[in-house]
């Protein structure tokens, strides 16, 4: 959100763009001879995370889970999960934890698995395979190149107290830019998913009206002026006020040349609303993710032959260790086989 971003330029830290939180995902996958799966997930991370992020496996799924919610000394609040379940031979792996029937289903992360069966002369032939669909970047992570350069950044790593007011104001209209551009991605995602014949005069003039507030509804310089005595929690709410406001004046901007350009009605801009939500809540989980950790550990019966993860351990398992920016804008493909002999009456 804009706010944590300009709480980020308050605090004496270099400024991370995109706030994600940290989940540790550790999956152990045990394949039999027969083809039946066994899945065991250890998940550990924040709250928020597990309460707002990507979907987790859950009992309507069929999973067996334990939940243990903790706070730690230091307040932070934070869950450990824990999952299994096994599969028939030939059962249909997973390929996302949605719950059945969830209606956002489609903006949680996918990850098409399967497990397939081949004979040879030589032996049956076990390929297991998983691929972490993409999931849409770049459309975000551009403004932010746009606007964050290397000058900001060493710019954000100064201590609030170094700050000229000069550089505070810089500070905070670049913050506010990629902002602004990243409320206009997902404005018009949602209207291509809401109205699919809007006219490209009645976009471009909401796009402008939103971009207006930015360029010229807000006095930046007042804003740096109000903060520059204030105490970091009392700067830290004063961010997110003017935030909050900001981002509000720029949605009814945007509303309102709806309305009065491409005569929007109620029902109309009730669909772009809810359209909206949508896009949002695809931007934060894809945002989140990046902060998760995976550990995906695969057991295969017989022999491994060949296998694209990071190490094979001593018991003849494979393990694949990568972060959740891996499949940003391109598929992250994880692949093993493995060679069982031949029965007897298959000779």
């Amino acid at each position: 959100m804009f706010g944590r971003r300009l709480i980020l330029i308050s605090a004496a830290a270099l400024p991370i763009l995109f706030a994600t939180g940290c989940v540790k995902r550790k999956e152990i996958i045990i394949v039999k001879p027969d083809g039946a799966v066994t899945v065991t997930i250890d998940y550990g991370g924040d709250k928020s995370d597990f309460d707002k992020g990507d979907a987790m496996p859950s009992e309507q799924g069929g999973w067996k889970v334990s939940r243990e919610d903790r706070t730690e000394e230091n307040k932070k609040e934070t869950v450990d999960l824990t999952a299994e379940r096994t599969f028939k031979p030939g059962e249909e792996l997973p390929g996302s934890y949605a719950a059945p029937n969830d209606p956002d289903a489609n903006l949680y992360l996918k990850f098409p698995t399967t497990l397939t069966r081949e004979r040879r002369k030589d032996g049956v032939y076990l390929h297991f395979r998983r691929v972490y669909a993409p999931r849409e970047w770049a459309y975000v992570q551009y403004w932010a190149d746009e606007h964050i350069d290397d000058n900001i950044k060493k710019l954000g790593e100064k201590k609030p107290e170094e700050l000229t007011h000069e550089e505070r104001v810089q500070l905070i209209q670049r913050f506010a830019g990629v902002e602004a551009y990243k409320q206009i991605e997902l404005a018009q995602r949602a209207l291509k998913e809401s109205d699919d014949k809007l006219k490209p005069d009645h976009w471009l003039l909401a796009r402008r009206a939103m971009l207006t507030v930015y360029e010229e509804g807000v006095d930046w310089d007042a804003i740096a002026r109000r903060v520059e005595n204030l105490s970091e929690e009392e700067r830290d709410q004063a961010f997110e006020r003017e935030s909050q406001r900001i981002l509000g004046e720029a949605r009814q901007a945007f509303v309102a040349s709806l309305k009065r350009d491409a005569g929007y009605d109620a029902d109309r801009i009730a669909k772009f609303d809810k359209a909206y939500e949508r896009a949002t809540k695809y931007y934060d989980i894809t945002n989140n993710l990046s902060g998760h950790g995976f550990e995906i550990e695969v057991t295969m019966p017989g022999t491994i032959v060949a296998s694209n993860a990071d190490k094979t351990e001593d018991d003849g398992s494979v393990k694949w260790e990568f972060g959740g920016n891996a499949f940003y804008d391109r598929p992250y493909e994880l692949m093993v086989t493995s060679r069982l002999p031949l029965d007897r009456d298959e000779k």
